[in-house]
């Protein structure tokens, strides 16, 4: 168990570090990702698939590369946040996130996710 926390505890650690190397804000890029956003009876349910490589700190060592994976994943619509994850390394490559809320038809669902050196990326789709 204090293997795991020292492991934990270290890879915390590289990420402030890397997060404190990383540039000043830019303003966000739109991407392609695929978003499908159904309404029925009021609820809206949405599966997002991002591309994305994931590279985490071991592979990054391996490969003599900077670690870049996803940190933050926001849905919202309107100004609404209707999904929010702080993620890790440990998300898959090329996640698919699924979930739903109280939403309707026409309304513009806008996905936004954070890199770990600080770039993010969007998309926008309408509710069906």
């Amino acid at each position: 168990m204090k293997k795991l926390m020292l492991a934990l505890a270290s890879i915390a650690l590289m990420a402030t570090a890397a997060m404190a190397d990383a540039p000043a804000a830019v303003a966000p890029t739109e991407v392609k990702m695929k978003i499908k956003a159904k309404e029925k009876e009021g609820t809206v349910k949405a599966k997002v698939a991002i591309s994305h490589n994931m590279l985490t700190y071991d592979q990054a060592k391996k490969k003599g590369k900077d670690a870049n994976f996803i940190t933050h994943i926001t849905a919202t619509v309107g100004d609404k946040v209707v999904y929010d994850a702080s993620t890790s390394q440990f998300l898959s490559k090329n996640p698919l996130i699924k979930f739903s809320f109280a939403g309707k038809k026409g309304d513009e669902l806008k996905i936004t996710y954070t890199q770990l050196k600080g770039e993010v990326f969007f998309a926008t789709k309408k509710i069906k």
